[in-house]
């Protein structure tokens, strides 16, 4: 806190000379070189003085700050406590305050800070202005409510986990004692046939420890960005993945409408492709005769957009809100799967900062899978026909 802070205002706003140079010297200086954000603010919230911290913070220059008052960048929801602890300073009942609040940077976006206020009074104890020192917390608001819901999450991942592993293993001892007794009876038909189900239990309790160690890899691996070539990862995933069953019968199609690089983490913006492409090999119609998917890029306002499409199975409106929770099933009888494609490509994508979106195309037939990145400004190019690519060009 300066200590020594000699501007005398007339009334309620700043007017009245500093006593003496040297003070203002003094003051000037703190409020220039401090490291957190500070200003004099009257006692009916108009900013009277504000150093450049501050402005950093909150996004507006000293000239805007200064044509504005604090409670038209507070958020209603911590407006009320904030004018309240004034209150009750200007009552005299406190001598200070300290407060955690919300702030609309000039952007629109959420600023967390942290807020202390104290009163200068003159000498017939009247009120001056407010001293407001704000420290932005935003990194650590963030850094706490992520911690608790990484928390949340690993304690219901670790109970549906349990849960998913007991299950499979219980039967397994049982279907061992099954084939002993079988085999002991001679009877080795039934045995092989209960050897087959115990390889398919199997099988499957394989493909949830496998999930399981991807999403631990997406969570802990550390990455950095670096630019890379969707068009290729796009070809190179359809590639490994033709030979999934039914591959054979889905029209495939890219149309890489946006060419060149984009900056991310090439394993989990890999992870989210495969997923996407994978679940709609997995999830196609078999009924239909024309079953298809479509892979497109292009830029959209300043982002880099993945879409995938597909006329399968899609998914109901009642499960769409649990879309990326973990250990989710949509279409079990289609393919069991683990439950955690979609939950890892969710944690991909939070971690490098792109955006998920989901829909139903217009004929309300199968999905589309969108994912978004911001671009630093890089132009698409024209899209040539050799980047129109079908089906018999990914079969390995």
């Amino acid at each position: 806190m300066v200590k020594k802070i000699i501007d005398m205002f007339k009334g309620r706003r700043l007017a009245a000379p500093l006593v003496n140079l040297e003070h203002k010297d003094m003051f000037r200086l703190a409020m220039e070189h401090s490291a957190i954000g500070m200003a004099l603010i009257s006692p009916d919230g108009t900013w009277l003085k504000v150093n450049k911290a501050i402005c950093d913070i909150l996004g507006y220059s000293e000239k805007e700050l200064l044509k504005i008052d604090f409670q038209s960048i507070t958020h209603p929801e911590d407006l009320q406590t904030d004018l309240t602890f004034l209150k009750q300073i200007l009552a005299g009942d406190i001598q200070t305050y300290n407060m955690e609040k919300r702030y609309f940077h000039k952007s629109g976006r959420l600023i967390w800070a942290k807020l202390t206020v104290s009163l200068v009074r003159d000498k017939a104890q009247h009120p001056l202005y407010f001293i407001s020192q704000i420290q932005d917390i935003t990194l650590q608001k963030k850094a706490s409510v992520d911690l608790l819901q990484d928390k949340q999450e690993m304690e219901e991942f670790a109970y549906r986990l349990t849960h998913d592993l007991r299950s499979p293993l219980s039967s397994m001892g049982y279907l061992m004692k099954m084939i002993t007794q079988q085999i002991s009876n001679g009877d080795l038909q039934s045995a092989l046939k209960t050897v087959q189900t115990s390889h398919d239990g199997l099988s499957k309790l394989s493909d949830l420890v496998s999930g399981v160690l991807d999403v631990s890899k997406v969570k802990l691996q550390e990455e950095s960005s670096q630019p890379i070539d969707v068009s290729v990862i796009v070809c190179e995933t359809l590639a490994a993945l033709s030979n999934m069953e039914n591959f054979e019968r889905l029209d495939i199609e890219t149309r890489f409408e946006y060419i060149g690089t984009i900056n991310t983490q090439p394993y989990k913006f890999t992870q989210i492709i495969d997923n996407f492409i994978s679940n709609a090999i997995k999830y196609q119609d078999t009924g239909k005769a024309n079953s298809f998917i479509r892979v497109l890029t292009y830029k959209l306002n300043q982002e880099f957009v993945l879409e995938v499409q597909d006329n399968g199975l899609g998914i109901d409106e009642v499960y769409r809100k649990k879309l990326f929770q973990m250990f989710e099933r949509f279409h079990p009888a289609a393919s069991v799967g683990t439950g955690l494609g979609l939950y890892m490509v969710k944690k991909s994508a939070d971690l490098i900062g792109a955006k998920l979106v989901y829909a139903v195309p217009d004929n309300g037939e199968g999905s589309i899978f969108r994912v978004t990145l911001p671009l630093d400004n890089i132009p698409a190019l024209t899209l040539p026909d050799s980047e129109i690519k079908t089906s018999q060009q990914f079969v390995q």
